[in-house]
């Protein structure tokens, strides 16, 4: 398992995320992360992901230079195995 920061509104959380998607891990660990579809279609769940390779299972959502700068929709990232730690942040 690998290590999991959250920033939402000001506040850290801290967890553990080995499987499933950041949203339903971060919800899991009692984040009060924002989301709405949980499908990739409305964009209410981006965030920024640093750290671990990640990898979207689906997304209509972000432009492919988004992506790149680390953008994700977080309920459609998944870990791509790696045990690195992993920040996510709500900046936008």
């Amino acid at each position: 398992m690998a290590q999991c920061v959250v920033e939402v509104d000001g506040e850290e959380y801290s967890f553990e995320w080995s499987e499933g998607t950041l949203l339903q891990a971060m919800l899991d660990a009692g984040v009060p992360a924002p989301y709405s579809c949980q499908a990739g279609q409305c964009g209410a769940c981006q965030c920024y992901v640093e750290g671990a390779a990640t990898t979207m299972l689906n997304n209509n959502v972000l432009f492919d230079d988004e992506i790149a700068e680390g953008q994700r929709l977080a309920c459609q990232t998944v870990r791509d195995g790696d045990d690195a730690a992993v920040e996510v942040s709500y900046y936008f």
